[in-house]
């Protein structure tokens, strides 16, 4: 049984194995990635049970219980077996289609207000954003389409099990912004709140000099960084979001994650992800990129991130774009490096690295390696997709990695 599943015993009272339980059905909402099912998310409808009733019941009469909280449909489904709580192992025979289809499948269900919708990779019934709507809470296991940013799932575990856009780490500053806010009906109004700026974070040296030169200027700052949702990999950096969460835990910098799922637009996720900022709720001012001299890049974030895109139809309250290092001395860039103590290594090669064996996996990023690779024709900061870095903010106190001590 899960300790969810458990009566609180009253007051002084002794542990008992014959402690009154409730019964539980418990319906899987399966998380499941590129046609395997990585794991189950497990839903619990509790129904009250005499301390002496068997809890060996029949199916039949689980059926009858259960069928005065859950929808007629899933307790005549065979996917529920209520003899294990689970559904039977292994995919439904029959099952079609793939994990592509099942953003559309949910949009589809929501339309037509609907509590789930099976799974085209295993036959299981998955709950829709309706259901979780009605039930009112976040139940804390990581559903696939939790609408409350996963509030009641444990923080160690939040990594691994977002399916939606969520905060990884709330700052010191967004905590101390919400109990203020609650003080008044209209916090930009009471000059509450200035507004955030929000840094697209790969975790790389780039992304963390943009940080410092927007503390500097004395912006709040939320960082969001998009991953994978199968493998939990931030692309090109090759490494897990599980080290992004750490570096903003150490620098107390609020983190929205982004998982990418198959089959759904990158923008319409980061929609999603910074109306989770707003719904803390703080107004977005700026989006903050850590672009150095693409000019294609930067064209494609105008276009794509810009009013005609991300930001359409937001008017006067669009946020605007900035590029704190653009065309930036690659000598000033290494100097707020230094200054700062953080160090960086490599973390991911591009593809077209020569001569071969140049760079390396973890080799420590700095002016020597910078001088050697800019000697062999390719950017000193690996602009061009070269290479990739982590940032090791955790190596030095936080007051020096953002510059705090500087101001």
């Amino acid at each position: 049984w899960p300790k969810s599943a458990r009566v609180a015993k009253p007051s002084g009272a002794p542990c008992s194995p014959r402690a009154p339980r409730q019964s539980v059905c418990r319906l899987v909402c399966a998380c499941v990635h590129k046609r395997s099912l990585a794991r189950e998310c497990v839903r619990s409808a509790f129904l009250d049970m005499p301390a002496d009733e068997d809890q060996t019941e029949g199916t039949a009469t689980k059926r009858a219980r259960v069928g005065r909280v859950l929808p007629p449909a899933v307790v005549a489904s065979d996917v529920l077996d209520l003899g294990f709580g689970l559904p039977p192992a292994g995919p439904i025979s029959g099952a079609q289609g793939d994990i592509e289809d099942i953003w559309k499948l949910h949009e589809e269900a929501c339309s037509q207000d609907k509590d789930f919708y099976t799974d085209p990779a295993t036959g299981y019934l998955v709950m829709t954003r309706i259901s979780h709507d009605r039930r009112g809470k976040c139940c804390g296991s990581g559903c696939r389409h939790c609408p409350y940013s996963y509030t009641n799932v444990r923080s160690k575990t939040l990594a691994e099990k977002i399916q939606q856009p969520a905060f990884l780490h709330v700052g010191t500053g967004d905590r101390k912004f919400e109990a203020l806010a609650k003080q008044v009906e209209e916090p930009k109004d009471a000059g509450v709140d200035a507004g955030v700026v929000v840094l697209f974070w790969s975790g790389g040296k780039d992304s963390f000099l943009t940080l410092r030169a927007l503390m500097r200027l004395g912006h709040e700052v939320v960082l969001i960084t998009t991953f994978d949702a199968a493998t939990r990999v931030i692309a090109n950096q090759e490494m897990h979001i599980s080290l992004v969460e750490r570096q903003a835990r150490h620098l107390d910098v609020s983190l929205v994650g982004i998982p990418l799922h198959p089959g759904t637009e990158y923008v319409d996720r980061l929609k999603a992800g910074l109306e989770v900022v707003r719904r803390r709720p703080r107004r977005v001012v700026a989006l903050a990129f850590g672009d150095l001299h693409l000019q294609h890049i930067r064209d494609w974030r105008e276009d794509r991130l810009g009013p005609a895109g991300l930001c359409q139809g937001l008017g006067a309250e669009a946020p605007v774009r900035l590029y704190p290092l653009w065309q930036r001395p690659y000598e000033e860039l290494h100097e707020d490096l230094e200054a700062s103590g953080v160090p960086c290594e490599v973390s991911a090669l591009g593809p077209r690295i020569s001569p071969a064996g140049l760079l390396k996996v973890g080799a420590p990023f700095g002016r020597a390696l910078a001088e050697e690779v800019s000697r062999a024709g390719m950017d000193a900061f690996g602009e061009k997709g070269e290479f990739h870095s982590l940032a090791k903010v955790w190596e030095v106190t936080r007051a020096r990695a953002l510059g705090l001590a500087e101001l």
